[in-house]
């Protein structure tokens, strides 16, 4: 859902600057999914579906939708790759081999590389060799080929606060990935009489069989959501007293700069990755961001999340909303007009 979100911004965003734009979608049929078992063999079908997707393109520059997109792809003159994280971050192991040999060429090759963040910039410098440091700025002096252009995703306030809101809200569209296990034993732990913790993005059977698997029992005051439209999730998200994420790995941390961004207090596990909203975070609400990614630790950072008086929380939502003035649609459109069409058309 956050992909597709992003992927209509920068076409809208492109068409701004005055290029048009068509979105290109990845689809796959039964017998691919029914593939999808392991981490090597599901960026392979879909690495597979994106070249068939591409397939017969006439344009004047392309720009291919994650590292798994670019990967088998034939040489096309100008394009970009925009990516969140790349494989030698998010592939470790066996399972991400051959993504990982495959990628030093899908980055080398690029005209321009568009990371969501410095950290992935970064890293991506770094397993193609290069030297110099990713720039949003038009004045960086860093001499880097490919060109690079931090490009985050757009996260901008929702329009609507949910009158219903939960106390708190979370995401576990992969559990595993998400740490559902370790939140509902935080939430347990903490045990809040009457609270409601609203998880999003994973229906309830799915939800307490993976529990269920972990030896995790789901804890009192918990809700499990499913997938909502976007429109009721992020007015469930600004209407809730805090957002709350376990995640094992983040890539960006599109949820939680969306709570961000609705001023939402967010109570958080140090999650490791290319993790923009765990900086914010730590600036905004250090007590809000637990001392490990246990259940207890995670769980005294909640109570003194939904211990804030409403007078702490308008001050953290103002500070908040400060901090993610660079996210926003209007700030990202000057970065596409300014760096990101030129860059690519120019070459065509």
């Amino acid at each position: 859902m956050g992909w597709r979100r992003a992927d209509e911004a920068l076409a809208a965003q492109i068409e701004a600057a005055g290029a048009s734009c068509e979105l290109r979608p990845v689809r796959l049929g039964a017998a691919a999914r029914q593939l999808q078992r392991t981490m090597a063999t599901t960026d392979l079908v879909q690495a597979l579906a994106a070249r068939r997707a591409a397939d017969g393109v006439e344009a004047r520059a392309v720009v291919y939708s994650s590292i798994t997109a670019a990967l088998l792809q034939p040489l096309r003159r100008p394009h970009a790759v925009r990516f969140d994280t790349i494989a030698a971050l998010s592939r470790p192991g066996i399972g991400g081999a051959w993504q990982r040999r495959r990628e030093r060429a899908a980055l080398a090759r690029a005209d321009l590389l568009l990371p969501w963040s410095e950290a992935a910039g970064v890293a991506a410098g770094r397993t193609i060799g290069e030297p110099g440091t990713a720039s949003t700025g038009a004045d960086s002096d860093a001499d880097i080929r490919p060109a690079t252009v931090i490009l985050p995703c757009v996260v901008d306030a929702p329009a609507r606060s949910a009158p219903d809101g939960p106390d708190a809200t979370a995401y576990a569209a992969n559990p595993d990935k998400r740490g559902l296990d370790v939140l509902c034993e935080a939430w347990a732990a903490l045990a809040p009489e009457g609270r409601r913790l609203v998880v999003g993005g994973t229906e309830a059977t799915d939800a307490l069989r993976w529990l269920a698997r972990r030896g995790v029992a789901a804890p009192r005051g918990v809700e499990f959501a499913g997938a909502l439209s976007r429109e009721r999730w992020t007015a469930l998200v600004a209407g809730s007293r805090v957002y709350l994420s376990a995640a094992r790995y983040e890539d960006w941390g599109i949820a939680q700069m969306e709570a961000l961004a609705a001023g939402v207090p967010l109570v958080t596990v140090p999650t490791p990755g290319p993790n923009v909203a765990l900086p914010l975070a730590r600036r905004l609400g250090p007590a809000l961001v637990a001392a490990d990614s246990t259940a207890p630790a995670l769980a005294e950072s909640i109570r003194a999340g939904l211990a804030l008086e409403d007078g702490a929380r308008a001050k953290y939502a103002a500070a908040a909303r400060a901090l993610l003035a660079p996210y926003s649609d209007v700030a990202l459109r000057l970065v596409v007009a300014e760096r990101v069409v030129p860059a690519l058309l120019d070459r065509a």
